[in-house]
Formats: C-alpha cells, structure tokens, sequence
C-alpha cells in the first residue's frame, strides 16, 4: 500500500462514530439495575480491551494475534453509535445483526483508504460469523466484561443486591454452554482454543462465586 498524505478531515466522519460510542449508555444497566450513571458502550469497549491484553500476555500471544484482537474489540460494537444499544429481550437477535451489519457497513465505507476499509471490513465479518477462535473469544471476552461490570456496581451500590446481577452471570454461563458446551460444536473446538475457554469459565464461575 502506497503511503498518501493523511488528512484528519478524511478520517473525522469515521473517528466520529466512535466518539458517539462515548454517549450512549449500556441499556441493560438502565433498565435491569436502574442506575442514572452507567457506564457508556466506549467504556465498555475499553474495559474489554484490557481484559484482551491481560489475556493475550497471559497466554503468550503473538503480536499480530494480539493486535488482531484489540481491533475487533474497537469495533464489534461500533455500528451501535448509529442503531444504540439493544438489550435482548427489545428485538429479535437476528433483526439486531442486520441492523447492525448495515451500520457498519456504513460507517466502514468513512475509511478513506480502500485497503485499510477491506481489512476492518475483513475483521468484522470475521467477528460477526463467529466461526474463528478469534472471534470466539472476543464475543467471550464481550460477554465476561458485562460479568465484571455488574459484580463491580453490586460492590460498590448499596441498592444492588448479588440477587439483581445473577441474570448477567446466567446469560453468560448460558452463552458457553449453548454455543461451546454443545455437542455437536465440541469436537470442533481444538486444544488451544478449549483452554482458553476454560479458563473464561471458570472466571466467570469465580466471580459468581
């Protein structure tokens, strides 16, 4: 790829989406827990990403693995800044995916250079399948922040009870059994890949504690 003169005004209509992420707040804690000041879905986006890092270093991840990761994770919520935030039980899942896909194919199309736009268009099909260890894990890593999270503001909110963030323990446990517990997706699953999801498991039973 050709270097070209990089001008911020090019970039801006896609940086912006991002900077939306900022605030739009996370529905479920709204709705569920009935906070005023929950955290926004860019918050949400950064404590993942430390939760990759973490984990990456944990396991000796290669560098471009690593990088690859932190990528999908800026953007596997990055089409809310145009559609919001949904929580399950407000739209079907699969209208949420379309929904979804149409926005970032729209936002990608901001990218001003074509092999830079191909390859976050790569990656996020790639995460929106959710066929690959990568993407797998990253839609772990999306569900066990959520985990945290909630554990966090029951810690520090006298008006949470353990009782009112059991469903968001529940919807993550639920999630590894039907999707990586099942079956007939067991033997798709290699060693490596097993361990790593293991070891979420067993975080996520941790925290539940």
């Amino acid at each position: 790829m050709s270097r070209k003169k990089f001008s911020i005004d090019k970039i801006l209509n896609f940086i912006d989406h991002f900077y939306k992420l900022k605030e739009i707040d996370r529905t479920g804690w709204k709705t569920k827990l009935h906070l005023k000041n929950s955290e926004s879905v860019a918050e949400h986006t950064l404590s993942m990403i430390v939760l990759v890092i973490l984990f990456a270093d944990y396991n000796n991840y290669t560098i471009s693995k690593t990088i690859k990761m932190i990528k999908m994770t800026l953007i596997h919520d990055l089409g809310e800044s145009i559609i919001g935030d949904f929580i399950p039980e407000t739209i079907e899942n699969e209208k949420k995916k379309k929904l979804e896909n149409v926005a970032m194919q729209n936002i990608l199309l901001k990218i001003p250079w074509k092999p830079i736009k191909r390859k976050y268009n790569k990656i996020w099909n790639e995460f929106n399948d959710n066929k690959t260890e990568t993407s797998k894990l990253i839609h772990f890593f999306d569900k066990m922040e959520m985990v945290i999270q909630a554990t966090y503001y029951q810690k520090n909110n006298e008006n949470i009870n353990k009782s009112d963030i059991v469903p968001f323990f529940d919807s993550a446990l639920k999630y590894i059994k039907e999707i990586y517990k099942d079956k007939n997706n067991k033997k798709n699953i290699r060693g490596g890949e097993k361990k790593d999801i293991d070891e979420i498991e067993q975080i996520l039973l941790y925290l539940n504690r």
